[in-house]
């Protein structure tokens, strides 16, 4: 079995996808190429081995982990304390117990 393996790659400028990475790929040095493109692929592959260990673990640790959804009505602008309240209402009805 030949020890190299060959692999042709044809890009659509008209997906935008594909044409970004012609243009990467192009702007490497011609000899550099395939140097580069293992990078990229061996790059991208270890990233995602990565991410996925890292979902795994976070979902191992939040196992048994409940979350309560509270909600909290914001205050209104103006809203007053009751005891503010109780004062302006003594002084209205003209309570002298204030």
């Amino acid at each position: 079995m030949p020890e190299k393996r060959r692999l042709s790659l044809s890009f659509s400028l008209a997906q935008r996808e594909q044409r970004d990475a012609w243009e990467r790929l192009s702007a490497v040095a011609p000899g550099q190429r395939m140097e580069a493109v293992c990078r990229m692929i061996n790059g991208y592959m270890e990233q995602q081995e990565l991410l996925e260990a890292v979902r795994r673990t976070i979902r191992e640790e939040l196992t048994g982990v409940s979350f309560t959804k509270t909600t909290t009505q914001p205050e209104q602008a103006g809203a007053v304390d009751e005891d503010v309240l109780g004062f302006l209402r003594a002084l209205q009805e003209g309570d002298d117990t204030i």
